[in-house]
């Protein structure tokens, strides 16, 4: 019991630092986890501030190339024109792209790489934007930038016409110009929208770092506190280890299930009261010996080989088995087996099993399996296990090319006895009946009560359908056989109808339709007889109950 103490000693010293440990840890990765956030969120905003400056830098050269180009009617002019107009145009790709519900990450990528944004800034700044594309500040920001890709659209339409002005037969220097004003009043327009985007961002950038110091603050002090409600609680804990473990020695030694702990070996190390009343053995008869079964006695079952295989490679075994009690009486239990880890090594450090004796559960298993299958009143098989010997006899008839019979059996006169003498006077008649029943057919042979007073009675492995006749023969003189009672000596009778696998059919239920069709045939013609369903070809039934075969 020692062993168990110290085993529970280690685990509560771990059960208290662990969680303490692991509080402090959880405060510190969170807190790293929300500065490492507040960074990268910061610095995803300063990429936007950033990103806008290239943006605008590009809408002026563009808007400045384009006048050039108006002036010099230079092509190097209009091509420069394009090469600035493509920064703010591959910005604009990267928006529409992450403001799809299912973007595409690549070219979202490709489009801020295209607006002259960092590499290493552009995932921080995708991230943003579909986080914070909705909210506050950064929403304002959104739609800033959104309302400045209209002018930067209307500039490229504008360069495209005055680049088709120019380059038509007689340009007119009127269009030209009309087309310029149009350039400056674009240029005029998006002045504003920069600033506006610029100061937006900067509010965004305040008011998230407010934020992110709030919440690292505030998850902070929650760590520290539910860390001062966790320490409080292992200390009080702490308090009442010692009760802990005389409670748990108590519960080892007084439980009804059988432990025994062993080593690595497989060695027994330590049992309960409970395993000598179970096995029969004291624990100084087992301390230090191997635990297996007597090799000189037969076990069904499971071998105690096969258990320990079964814990070597999955770690546990749980099952059904076979035991010998010390005087020699072999019974069943139900055996839990577990190894127990080394956490730093990883080996076995000891086994612990759990036992208990079933053999009441197996009795009254049996008793329950008994009663669901057979009658109460005569101990026969019911109509449902007999439905699955039937299944089992044509099952082996139909391997072996042989026959199988069925009997159905009414009783004559029975009514009027119960009725008359009550029904206890007719319970022990068709206890009567069904014991002497069992000694006219072959014990290989099933007879069985279907209800009330009707039988019947499965002959399996038929050389010959005359056994089946014969045999109704003789339970028609045993039925007709007095039968002494408490109200006296009883005289019945039975009408027996036959039904033969495979000739008359091939299912149970079918067979058992035609043999008690086959006996209501003899009730109509006045009972105390045999009828087969189908009388086979070559074989007479006499009046008294002989036959002649033809074959």
């Amino acid at each position: 019991m020692q062993d168990v103490l110290n085993i529970s000693g280690r685990a509560g010293f771990v059960r208290r630092f662990v969680p303490v440990f692991s509080l402090f840890l959880g405060i510190v990765v969170v807190s790293l986890l929300l500065a490492l956030g507040a960074l990268e969120v910061l610095s995803a905003a300063r990429a936007y501030v950033g990103g806008e400056g290239l943006w605008s830098k590009a809408q002026r050269d563009a808007v400045y190339s384009l006048t050039l180009y108006a002036q010099t009617r230079e092509p190097a002019y209009y091509a420069r024109f394009q090469k600035a107009l493509a920064i703010p145009l591959s910005d604009n790709r990267a928006r529409i792209e992450m403001d799809k519900p299912d973007f595409d990450y690549a070219k979202a990528y490709a489009g801020l790489l295209g607006g002259g944004n960092h590499p290493d800034d552009i995932p921080g700044m995708i991230r943003l934007y579909r986080c914070c594309a909705e909210y506050s500040y950064f929403k304002r920001a959104v739609s800033i930038w959104k309302e400045g890709d209209t002018y930067i659209a209307r500039l490229r339409q504008l360069g495209g016409d005055l680049r088709a002005e120019i380059s038509s037969d007689r340009p007119s220097e009127r269009r030209v110009e009309a087309i310029l004003n149009q350039v400056r009043a674009v240029d005029a327009g998006v002045k504003p929208l920069e600033d506006a985007f610029t100061a937006t961002l900067g509010e965004t950038v305040r008011w998230l770092k407010t934020v992110l110091a709030w919440a690292l603050s505030a998850a902070i002090l929650l760590m520290i506190a539910l860390g001062v409600y966790l320490a409080t609680r292992v200390l009080a804990q702490a308090r009442r280890t010692e009760d802990n473990y005389r409670l748990l020695a108590d519960a080892f030694a007084h439980t009804a299930d059988g432990i025994m702990i062993l080593d690595n070996k497989r060695r027994i190390v330590t049992v309960n009261h409970a395993f000598t009343t179970i096995t029969g053995h004291a624990p100084e008869e087992v301390v230090g010996l191997m635990f297996a079964r007597p090799q000189s006695v037969k076990i069904p079952g499971p071998t105690i080989h096969a258990v320990w295989e079964d814990v070597r490679s999955a770690g546990r075994w749980e099952g059904e088995i076979w035991n010998v009690r010390k005087d020699g009486e072999v019974y069943p239990m139900r055996l839990n087996l577990s190894a127990v880890y080394d956490r730093r090594s990883g080996t076995v450090d000891h086994y612990v099993g759990v036992f208990n004796d079933i053999s009441p559960h197996k009795a009254h298993e049996e008793r329950l399996k008994h009663l669901a299958t057979h009658d109460l009143l005569t101990g026969l098989p019911n109509r449902t296990e007999f439905e699955r010997f039937c299944h089992e006899a044509i099952a082996r008839a139909r391997r072996q090319a042989r026959r199988v019979a069925l009997l159905y059996i009414d009783l004559d006169k029975f009514k009027p006895i119960n009725d008359t003498y009550g029904h206890v006077v007719g319970d022990e008649l068709l206890q009567t009946i069904g014991a002497r029943m069992k000694q006219v057919i072959r014990e290989t042979d099933i007879v069985a009560r279907i209800g009330g007073d009707e039988f019947s009675v499965l002959l399996g492995d038929v050389d010959d359908i005359t056994h089946a006749y014969i045999v109704a023969c003789k339970l028609l003189d045993m039925l007709s056989q007095p039968v002494a009672s408490k109200r006296g000596t009883l005289t019945i009778g039975g009408s027996i109808g036959i039904s033969i696998y495979p000739d008359d059919g091939r299912d149970p239920q079918l067979l058992l339709r035609l043999a008690d069709a086959a006996m209501y045939r003899v009730k109509q013609s006045g009972r105390n007889g045999v009828s087969f369903h189908a009388a086979p070809a070559g074989l007479r039934l006499k009046p008294d109950r002989s036959f002649v075969s033809d074959r």
